[in-house]
């Protein structure tokens, strides 16, 4: 008798097809607009030589930035604050250091430099805007999976819901000299 019933009932529609790059390009505008952020996270870099973990603090506000990572066990701390135009680094028992950007600061105290205007967007799932974008994936859900910019690879291993906002929560940044893994385990937008 089921079966009969069933037989008669009327068929769902297939809902209508999913369009991840439409999806994308909605995403991507709405990203855009985001005036400023803060995040909380651990991170890992892995560079030629040396390796160091702690945790990540960024807070982003249209062009101002204040960036501060910690390592493990009380080993010190680097801050970096600035905007589009002048960057302050300081680091314990030691002065401030200013430049005109923290690739360069990072450059001259650091060996190594880490792309730290690239990554304003590449944090929230966006490519950079004056960089060529090389390649990009997305995954089903129309979220960056992966883009390749700047000389740098980045993978994103998961997202997380915070407030209307798909946002990264695991992105994995390789280039020929240096890993960066990062796990967000906090998103507050402002």
């Amino acid at each position: 008798m089921l079966a009969l019933l069933a037989g008669c009932m009327p068929l769902r529609q297939p809902p209508p097809s999913f369009d991840p790059e439409l999806t994308w390009q909605e995403r991507r505008l709405a990203l855009q607009k985001l005036g400023g952020w803060k995040l909380k996270g651990r991170l890992a870099i892995d560079a030629i030589h040396e390796a160091w973990t702690g945790t990540l603090r960024w807070v982003q506000k249209d062009e101002k930035f204040e960036i501060l990572w910690i390592s493990p066990l009380g080993q010190g701390s680097v801050e970096l604050q600035g905007n589009s135009e002048r960057v302050t680094l300081r680091v314990p028992k030691e002065a401030p250091i200013t430049a005109a950007s923290a690739e360069e600061l990072l450059g001259i105290r650091l060996g190594w430099s880490l792309p730290v205007s690239g990554l304003r967007y590449w944090l929230l799932g966006l490519p950079a805007p004056n960089l060529p974008v090389a390649s990009r994936s997305l995954d089903s859900f129309g979220r960056l999976h992966s883009l390749s910019q700047g000389g740098w690879q980045i993978r994103y291993l998961g997202y997380q819901s915070v407030e209307n906002y798909q946002l990264p929560g695991k992105v994995f940044l390789d280039n020929p000299k240096l890993r960066l893994r990062l796990v967000i385990d906090r998103w507050h937008l402002v």
